[in-house]
């Protein structure tokens, strides 16, 4: 989103008029913005020197160094220079919106939404500005707005995919808005896609029921990242008689997961130089891949165009995204008979669902877990801790209002909460307004700074987790168990506030399964109040946990083999 230009506009209108220092200048900008495009740092600092030996007070110098020092990842620095220019130029929008954008990039959402908002403020009809304020507005927990700024970017630019895709992650956290609404919206996207990327028909790939399968997964999260919790064991576990793996990763760097992963595939396809998704989808038709299973859904850096255009004779989705994609070209969507029982979901979703008899998918935990602790914290404490550690982004004030009165029917205890941003005064200020508008004992709430280091060690501080609704915990309720902690779950009616439903079901403690609000509410104060009940459940619960069907990484492989033969059965009997 970083924004170049100099103040001298275009080569053609110019140059003519110019003073020969300032052509010369305008010369050296040039090949100054290209050396930083290039990464070539040292090489753009000396013509930026150059510059300023013929132009100290040439502006150019500063906002040029601004962008080289944000490329850098070196924030404070590029705001010093972009701060220079925007004391004379206020009303320059690129400046501007760099500002904006190295506020976002050092994680300062409040900063950034100011200074996005500035910039839209010279240019209101920015598509992009309006999508990524949307992004920064999400973080902040500002869903309405957030919402409003996606519908704006697409009035505008109505063929943003990537836009398009975000906009509906971001209505899963939105509580004001409906299951129908997202699949109505995904529906939507399914027809712009399908319009803009045709869909090809022509396989001649064996129609041999019995035979050897290929199948493709494709992710840019070949990385350290929640998908390859669950994808890394079924890739290990796949049975190379029956089937033989492909991997299409575009993940942008190499790193650890991805070579452990490497090893674990017959076919590792690096796709990340292929900008046009055609090319992907020759090269995948090239590979005649059998099956073709999207693993990202509507978050980041999605391959739906692949998909749209069909670069496989069965295609499905699964694992990274809770719902319906929207597209007619996706032929499944794998889940599991606890989250979307028959006759419940059906009409929210494109895709035809495919529902494996346990579990949606097998966890296997992160290496750098810790130990559990061999007690409960509340006989050190001397008082029960709830805890959250879900995206707060989640927690609607509906959540706070039934988590206030827990607080408030177990005398003394507290609640740990993890939010990103929590140390910005500001943003603070508004998240404990909020807290105590729902009627929260703001004394007895503990914040502390989502953060890696705070990853699996802040379990051991907790009691009870507490699941937010209507968008519930996947990897984080798998988490949580494997820490040893017990987790209340609300029941939704659909996917993303079901994922709880088939965790702890899975894991044989379908009485944390709350039906109601009222319902969440007793079982909370129930199991925080019987003390000897708590302390028996949390007893050997990582064991109990490993040994269930939610990290039976064997038996899930082998019902997802068997869900992929059945869909190429079905495929072989339709096109035979």
């Amino acid at each position: 989103m970083c924004h170049h230009s100099h103040f001298y506009g275009s080569h053609e209108t110019h140059m003519t008029n110019l003073s020969q220092t300032d052509q010369a200048i305008m010369k050296l900008l040039d090949r100054t913005e290209e050396l930083v495009q290039l990464g070539k740092f040292d090489e753009a600092e000396y013509f930026l020197g150059e510059i300023e030996k013929h132009k100290p007070s040439d502006l150019n110098v500063p906002f040029q160094r601004g962008i080289l020092f944000m490329k850098k990842d070196e924030f404070e620095k590029a705001l010093e220079h972009f701060a220079i220019v925007q004391k004379s130029m206020p009303d320059f929008f690129e400046n501007t919106n760099n500002i904006a954008t190295t506020y976002y990039k050092m994680r300062k959402y409040e900063k950034a939404a100011e200074y996005y908002t500035k910039a839209l403020a010279i240019r209101p009809d920015t598509d992009f500005v309006h999508a990524i304020l949307a992004e920064t507005l999400f973080r902040l927990g500002r869903l309405e707005e957030s919402v409003a700024n996606f519908k704006k970017s697409l009035v505008i630019s109505p063929d943003q995919f990537s836009t398009h895709s975000n906009y509906l992650l971001t209505m899963h956290y939105a509580d004001f808005v409906t299951p129908e609404d997202i699949t109505a919206e995904a529906r939507e996207y399914g027809r712009k896609i399908a319009a803009a990327f045709p869909e090809n028909t022509e396989f001649d790939n064996d129609k041999d029921k019995h035979r050897v399968l290929r199948v493709g997964y494709i992710s840019s999260e070949f990385r350290d990242h929640p998908v390859p919790y669950f994808l890394g064991p079924l890739l290990k576990a796949h049975n190379r008689d029956k089937i033989k793996v492909y991997a299409y990763s575009s993940t942008l760097s190499d790193n650890p997961v991805m070579e452990r992963m490497k090893a674990d595939v017959d076919v590792w396809q690096d796709i990340r130089k292929l900008k046009d998704p055609k090319d992907v989808c020759d090269l995948i038709r090239k590979d005649k891949i059998d099956i073709l299973v999207d693993i990202s859904g509507h978050t980041s850096d999605n391959h739906l165009r692949v998909f749209a255009m069909r670069a496989a004779p069965v295609q499905v989705t699964w694992l990274g995204y809770p719902a319906t994609t929207g597209l007619k070209t996706m032929d499944y969507r794998i889940t599991d008979i606890h989250a979307e029982p028959p006759g419940m979901t059906e009409k929210l979703n494109v895709e035809t669902l495919w529902r494996l008899p346990r579990i949606f998918a097998a966890y296997a935990p992160h290496q750098n877990s810790p130990a559990v602790i061999d007690h409960p914290p509340f006989e050190d404490n001397g008082y029960i801790t709830f805890g959250c550690f879900n995206n707060f982004v989640k927690v609607r004030n509906p959540v706070l209002k039934v988590w206030a009165e827990i607080l408030e029917r177990v005398p003394d205890s507290r609640l740990l909460i993890e939010i990103e941003d929590i140390e910005n005064i500001k943003f603070r200020a508004e998240v404990e307004a909020r807290f105590v508008q729902q009627g929260m004992p703001i004394d007895r709430v503990i914040f502390e700074p989502r953060k890696r280091s705070n990853q699996f060690v802040l379990y051991n501080k907790i009691d009870i987790a507490l699941d937010p609704f209507p968008a519930v915990g996947g990897t984080t309720g798998m988490d949580t168990l494997w820490m040893g902690v017990p987790y209340i779950t609300l029941a939704g009616k659909h996917f993303g506030s079901r994922m709880g439903v088939s965790i702890l079901t899975n894991a044989d403690f379908p009485e944390l399964i709350a039906q109601n609000t009222e319902d969440y509410v007793s079982i909370a104060v129930n199991l925080a109040t019987d003390k000897a009940r708590l302390k028996e459940m949390r007893h050997g619960l990582r064991e109990r946990f490993a040994t269930s069907p939610a990290m039976d990484s064997k038996a899930f492989t082998k019902d997802i083999e068997e869900a992929y033969r059945g869909m190429w059965e079905k495929y072989c009997d339709a096109n035979s």
